[in-house]
């Protein structure tokens, strides 16, 4: 639908304004007498037609002219030389447009203003949400790190539980040394007696290794369970460092999505 606007003051402004943005509508002549009021720059920024004459206006071409001054001897002289060929809106009808479009630049306005807060907060939320994918990947790192670790000490565990089992040998091949020796040494009789007393210390001290041994065994099994209790909390913490890494991941795909929505209005 083409449109002529005759009145290119504040209101004359607005209703240009508001019809640009519409597709559907197309000016197709601006008249003020003043070539300097504010519809009139806005027209030349816009590169709409304009002129400061209403014998200027195209009726074949025009499908409705708004009478945006006032005037209602303009309204007239308007109505005497368009009215056969197309519709011409007086003052009145100019009003409430101008009314209904003065109000539809504030909704407008204050929709974008929704949106640029929208765009901002989004961008906020983008940042920070970057910032929790990072330490989500650090924790995550971490609890690989941890595994392994954990996998290292458990196989220092295997390899220990092998010393211990070999002390474990040596200590009851002394022992029976130490028996051998005390056999041998109460058939020596008197000259046997020093023999005896060393084979007592032998037998003493496979005694102690032996039990030392198993000691430091019961604490390695100790170590090998609280070992395999880190592995399953380390899984644990990978598995919810995984679900959080796809948590953010999407979070952070929408709210791109919604910047972009944004910044396109």
């Amino acid at each position: 639908m083409n449109i002529a606007i005759v009145g290119a003051g504040t209101g004359g402004k607005g209703i240009i304004h508001a019809i640009s943005l519409i597709d559907s509508l197309q000016i197709v002549m601006i008249v003020d007498r003043n070539t300097d009021a504010p519809g009139m720059r806005l027209a030349r920024e816009l590169k709409l037609p304009c002129s400061s004459s209403i014998n200027d206006i195209n009726p074949s071409s025009t499908d409705i002219i708004i009478e945006a001054t006032g005037s209602s001897s303009l309204s007239e002289k308007l109505i005497d030389m368009f009215s056969q060929r197309c519709t011409v809106l007086d003052s009145n009808a100019a009003l409430l447009i101008m009314t209904l479009v003065e109000k539809n630049i504030e909704a407008l306005d204050m929709v974008n203003n929704q949106i640029e807060i929208i765009g901002e907060t989004s961008s906020a939320v983008e940042l920070e949400l970057n910032n929790i994918s990072s330490s989500i990947g650090s924790i995550h790192d971490i609890s690989d790190n941890l595994l392994v670790s954990s996998q290292n000490s458990t196989q220092y565990i295997q390899q220990s539980d092998k010393i211990i089992q070999y002390v474990n040998k040596i200590a009851k091949q002394t022992k029976i040394l130490g028996i051998n020796a005390s056999i041998e040494s109460a058939r020596a009789g008197e000259h046997g007696k020093g023999f005896a007393v060393v084979a007592n210390e032998v037998q003493k001290l496979a005694n102690d290794s032996e039990s030392f041994a198993h000691e430091i065994n019961e604490i390695l099994l100790k170590l090998e369970e609280e070992t395999l209790n880190v592995n399953k909390e380390v899984d644990q913490l990978r598995n919810l460092s995984n679900i959080q890494i796809k948590a953010s991941d999407a979070a952070n795909t929408a709210v791109k999505k919604l910047v972009l929505e944004t910044s396109e209005k």
